[in-house]
């Protein structure tokens, strides 16, 4: 009888995960790919969702990467477009229309695209930005932002809001020509800009909810 060699087991890394991270959606529209959201959890969320890779849960005030399944309490990013768009809270029909800005961002480690919206008591988050990038002459996604929280309190009780607070003009050329070529794909798309997934959880982290 002959004896069949044993087979070496091939260990299933993440170098070959990445490798094939395209594998079977090579039918996938890339525009209907949304960016993983950046949520600020407020007091009303359900935390049991909001779970690391290593299984902490988050807390209130922290924010979780929906892509990346992490927590933080801060993070440092660049921003490359920003939309002023209209939503309508649908426990709230009566009020109508509101103001709501949409942002697609990249996180400074690795350049990965995420989304945030900012309403109702964040509306005005981003406006540090957009006055410094008018003030300097230079485009928003040169700027390298911290993105921190802040607690609020009103007759409702308690919530937070994200603060953005410059950090300095990016001088790594490198790093420029990246944050131009998402920035200008993504302007040339500001009619159809990449879907935010803006779903019935955010009527739970939503400040207006306070």
């Amino acid at each position: 009888m002959v004896k069949k060699d044993k087979k070496a087991i091939v260990k299933y890394g993440e170098s070959r995960l990445k490798a094939n991270v395209k594998v079977g959606m090579r039918g996938v529209d890339p525009a209907d790919i949304r960016p993983p959201r950046m949520l600020l959890l407020q007091k009303s969320s359900e935390l049991s969702q909001y779970v690391d890779v290593g299984g902490v849960r988050a807390k209130v005030g922290q924010f979780f990467h929906t892509g990346k399944l992490n927590i933080s309490d801060t993070f440092q990013c660049y921003f490359v477009f920003a939309a002023k768009t209209k939503y309508t809270d649908k426990r709230k029909q009566e009020e109508g229309e509101k103001d709501q800005y949409q942002a697609i961002g990249v996180m400074a480690d690795d350049l990965s695209l995420f989304a945030m919206v900012f309403r109702s008591s964040s509306l005005y988050t981003l406006s540090p930005l957009f006055s410094v990038a008018a003030s300097l002459s230079r485009p928003m996604y040169s700027f390298l932002c911290e993105i921190e929280t802040k607690e609020l309190s009103g007759d409702k009780g308690t919530w937070f809001i994200p603060v953005l607070r410059i950090k300095k003009p990016e001088k790594d050329p490198g790093k420029l020509v990246l944050l131009e070529e998402k920035a200008r794909a993504l302007d040339l798309r500001a009619d159809n800009p990449p879907p935010i997934n803006v779903d019935e959880v955010d009527r739970d982290l939503s400040p207006e909810n306070y």
